[in-house]
């Protein structure tokens, strides 16, 4: 970029920016904290939900209706994903359960955890 001294500062913003945009198109992780630290709320597209959807904050965040709408459209094979990614289920656990089932032990046990970790700090 250095090399073109031709460019003016909204031309190399313009390149700036269209870097950040491909990149946050391609990494739905880095979206989602983008977004959180500018203060929105991430809208969970289907696709990448099983990314970026994290079990802790949603369960933190008191909405359990939110916390349903984002893992209930997860097939079973993604909230087993969760589920383990997040130290939250074993396989023996999973075996066996039905999607609602898997969603319920989610908010179940994410909630849990958010709990333990609150009256820890205290």
């Amino acid at each position: 970029m250095a090399e073109d001294q031709g460019l003016t500062a909204v031309e190399y913003l313009d390149r700036f920016f269209d870097e950040l945009r491909d990149e946050v198109r391609s990494n739905p992780r880095l979206a989602a904290r983008l977004v959180k630290a500018m203060g929105g709320s991430v809208v969970f597209e289907a696709e990448t939900s099983v990314e970026i959807a994290n079990p802790y904050l949603l369960a933190a965040s008191g909405s359990k209706s939110r916390f349903y709408t984002v893992f209930s459209q997860m097939k079973p094979n993604q909230l087993k994903r969760v589920l383990k990614e997040n130290n939250l289920a074993t396989s023996i656990d999973l075996a066996g359960k039905s999607p609602s089932q898997l969603v319920d032990m989610l908010y179940d046990r994410a909630s849990s955890k958010v709990s333990e970790r609150k009256s820890s700090i205290f």
